[in-house]
């Protein structure tokens, strides 16, 4: 029986899951590979790993999706196609290469809510339980800050909620998990993290300890810019269909079978109406996808080619401080 123990991070974009994982990271769990470089829209870093978001974001395009689409099929994983058995053994690479030495383990990032069924066998093959770490926030919260960094409108951001929180109930229903809303996490972190420290066997410290008081500080930084009342949801005017019952179905004990079957009604809801939409929507929506994937292939070329950019000056910069140096000698 294996002592090794991956947590898989879930929550939809903006709803807490930079906040844990670095929490849990202070704790001792692993953050294995390249982690992406701090923004001013997260200030104490995203925590999450590029390789692991250019796998997903592979995943996704090869099937002709970007993270913020919110018809991302429950089928992104289902086996046979390229793009599928590719993302399979790039995860497989990575679980061996970055996370196989690391007794506890986490991975975060947003987009495995649709991936992480992809994750499962190569972890349990490498010797780790996986378990799913999951993160809740008010969908006007998470709405309202995907507005104030991508100028999303209110009703995308809560569709996008939507999708993802029941795509990350679904994936983990066979799986040991914990569900923890970010507003808790904030206000009293020693009894949020009791339940996750104890998924992940990790050590939770007295508050008072030189540990707690770091994660007192890390928690208490302000980056929770977008604070709104659960009340708010009912009488929102962009308000969409089920945002509100999947919320307060994250409330009940999403371990019941009765509050699955509600999961799975509004689910095969989702699915009915997004078969019925128009032919001209379609076409509307594979013309922003396929400009998305064109603007991130851009991006990144980018990024690259600038990346070289800097290292070639940085070069420069080492010979001529050689150059110097030996100059100095030679006087």
């Amino acid at each position: 029986m294996t002592h090794n123990v991956f947590g898989a991070v879930l929550g939809m974009h903006r709803s807490g899951t930079s906040a844990v994982t670095r929490a849990l990271n202070l704790l001792g769990a692993a953050l294995p590979g390249e982690m992406m470089s701090n923004t001013h829209h997260n200030s104490s870093g995203h925590w999450e790993p590029l390789e692991v978001v250019d796998i997903h974001d592979r995943l996704l395009a090869g099937h002709g999706f970007v993270w913020d689409d919110p018809f991302i099929p429950m089928s992104i994983c289902d086996t046979g196609t390229t793009a599928t058995n590719s993302a399979s053994a790039e995860i497989t690479a990575f679980i061996s290469k970055y996370v196989a030495p690391n007794p506890v383990a986490l991975v975060k990032d947003p987009r495995i809510c649709h991936t992480l069924p992809l994750w499962e066998a190569p972890l349990a093959q490498a010797g780790y339980a996986v378990t799913a770490v999951m993160m809740l926030r008010n969908p006007l919260e998470v709405a309202a800050s995907l507005h104030a960094r991508d100028q999303m409108p209110t009703q995308v951001g809560l569709q996008l909620w939507l999708r993802y929180t029941l795509a990350a109930e679904y994936h983990t229903r066979h799986l040991p998990r914990v569900q923890l809303r970010y507003s808790d996490l904030l206000n009293d972190w020693s009894a949020a993290l009791a339940p996750v420290t104890r998924l992940l066997n990790l050590i939770l410290p007295d508050i008072t300890s030189p540990l707690g008081q770091q994660l007192t500080g890390f928690l208490a930084k302000g980056e929770r810019h977008h604070a709104i009342d659960d009340g708010a949801l009912a009488d929102h005017p962009d308000m969409i269909d089920h945002v509100a019952a999947v919320y307060a179905l994250c409330h009940m004990d999403i371990a019941d079978a009765a509050v699955q079957q509600q999961f799975d009604l509004i689910r095969q809801q989702l699915a009915q109406s997004d078969a019925a939409i128009s032919n001209e929507t379609t076409i509307y929506w594979d013309y922003r996808r396929r400009q998305h994937l064109r603007e991130i292939s851009q991006l990144k070329a980018d990024i690259e080619w600038r990346a070289s950019v800097m290292d070639a000056q940085t070069q420069e910069i080492t010979w001529r401080k050689s150059v110097m140096q030996q100059h100095k000698l030679e006087r």
